[in-house]
């Protein structure tokens, strides 16, 4: 499995610095992330963003959007990756700066591969070192100091403009029985729902609600209920009082083996490895 380095939850989100040796199933987050090659082999090909697949070097940044499906196949390597990942709160990102006021859309990042720039370099470096002490950032330094990454990003690749996005319906184009749907889900403390539940919920044909779920979200039911469960299961998983096995449960799971096999195949590494190191801001 893949070695969690150091992670920090915050109001910003979650930084992730890890060193992989497992691959990621399809999957999808609520925030955005860039993603950053920190040491060892370059990812040629292997991180797969919709349907195409992306190099990850030491001289680029992937950029990922909210609610886009991304995958990580694993290819053994003599020296392993190690990939600095920001997950980025889009409430947050909205309250530091107009610019990002968007970044919840699936659509905010024009491209998904970005060039380094000195500017950027320098920004990833100052993460790096920041988690390179022993005890964590201040809250406020971290999030200075992601708030500029993002900045350079924008300044180098421009999201559509403002009206473009406010002229959309949302955050996403829903199907307004899909949006009753969506938007009950995403207030759900612990969600155990199926694609079929919701079907019924929706009073379409499974083939229908499926059909426009998928035109609606960018993702089939499966993938929007799994999203959620992951959202949940990180953030009882970094609350170390409530046991694992009572968080498979509370997430539909049938044992805490199941519930482990889940994170494995979303984050690489078990959720003991998680609780072990995550930090709180």
């Amino acid at each position: 499995m893949s070695d969690p380095l150091r992670i920090i939850h915050g109001t910003f989100g979650r930084v992730v610095l890890v060193r992989l040796d497992h691959s990621m199933a399809l999957h999808a987050h609520r925030e955005c992330h860039i993603v950053f090659k920190i040491g060892g082999a370059d990812i040629d090909i292997d991180f797969g963003i919709g349907r195409k697949e992306y190099p990850v070097t030491a001289h680029s940044a992937l950029l990922i959007n909210a609610w886009e499906p991304h995958f990580y196949n694993f290819r053994e390597t003599e020296q392993k990756t190690v990939l600095l990942a920001l997950y980025l709160n889009p409430h947050w990102l909205k309250q530091v700066d107009r610019r990002f006021a968007y970044s919840a859309h699936p659509k905010f990042f024009a491209r998904p591969v970005q060039v380094l720039t000195p500017l950027l370099e320098r920004g990833r470096d100052d993460v790096m070192d920041a988690l390179a002490q022993r005890e964590p950032p201040s809250p406020r330094d971290m999030e200075n100091l992601i708030a500029s990454i993002f900045a350079e990003i924008l300044t180098l690749a421009p999201p559509r403009d403002l009206l473009h996005f406010a002229g959309e319906r949302g955050e996403l184009d829903y199907d307004a029985r899909i949006r009753r749907i969506v938007e009950r889900m995403l207030s759900c403390e612990e969600p155990t729902a199926t694609p079929e539940d919701m079907a019924v919920e929706s009073g379409l044909s499974r083939a229908q609600f499926f059909r426009l779920f998928r035109k609606s979200t960018g993702m089939p039911p499966a993938l929007f209920i799994n999203m959620l469960k992951m959202e949940c299961g990180l953030r009882k998983v970094a609350q170390r009082d409530i046991k694992l096995q009572d968080i498979a449960y509370d997430l539909g799971f049938d044992t805490a083996g199941n519930f482990t096999r889940f994170f494995v195949g979303m984050q690489g590494f078990a959720p003991s490895k998680y609780r072990r190191i995550v930090e709180l801001m």
